[in-house]
């Protein structure tokens, strides 16, 4: 005799969550190395392209960057999470909301290496205040880092509303999701 068990299920799955991020991470990583490698190959001190036309080739880099890895996330972790619902915009939302929580939690892991990094950084000894030179660099920074999490975040949200249609456009896949269920023996 089996006994079928079918409790209720939350519809957010942090796992998928978790590998889009992964996933995130990987990509930025690969673009980046490349955008280093190109950019430390055509940059030369005594000739070349300026500081001002790299470090504006670097920022929209960045934002390049940011936008493919969190969209590959967000697509992956709404492809792989289980529709268990009817569709409509419920289905919608929620493939968004994986999609932007691969941008949390990657931007989130990343602020905590950047925070470690920090707090073992050496720091100015003299207590010297910033030249002009470094406020500005600083502010350029976080300008364009803005920008990146901005275009990142908005990527990753389309990129699981995307992935989500996609994955719902095989019926096949609902119904095995459904007919998965846990089964209990009992003797």
């Amino acid at each position: 005799m089996a006994i079928e068990i079918s409790g209720a299920r939350t519809p957010f799955v942090w796992s998928v969550v978790i590998a889009g991020a992964l996933a995130a991470w990987a990509v930025s990583f690969i673009f980046i190395s490349l955008g280093s490698g190109v950019g430390l190959a055509i940059s030369s001190p005594y000739s070349g392209p300026g500081t001002a036309t790299m470090t504006i080739t670097g920022a929209i880099w960045l934002i390049i960057v940011q936008s493919i890895a969190y969209a590959t996330g967000g697509y992956l972790a709404a492809r792989l999470r289980v529709r268990d619902h009817i569709p409509g915009p419920e289905t919608m939302f929620r493939d968004a909301a994986h999609g932007f929580m691969v941008w949390v939690v990657g931007v989130g892991i990343m602020a905590i290496v950047i925070a470690v990094a920090a707090a073992f950084a050496p720091h100015n000894p003299t207590g010297a205040p910033l030249n002009d030179a470094a406020r500005t660099a600083a502010a350029y920074l976080s300008f364009w880092s803005f920008m990146a999490l901005l275009f990142g975040a908005v990527a990753g949200t389309l990129a699981g509303i995307l992935g989500g249609e996609l994955r719902d456009e095989d019926p096949e896949i609902f119904s095995r999701s459904i007919r998965r269920k846990t089964v209990v023996r009992v003797r």
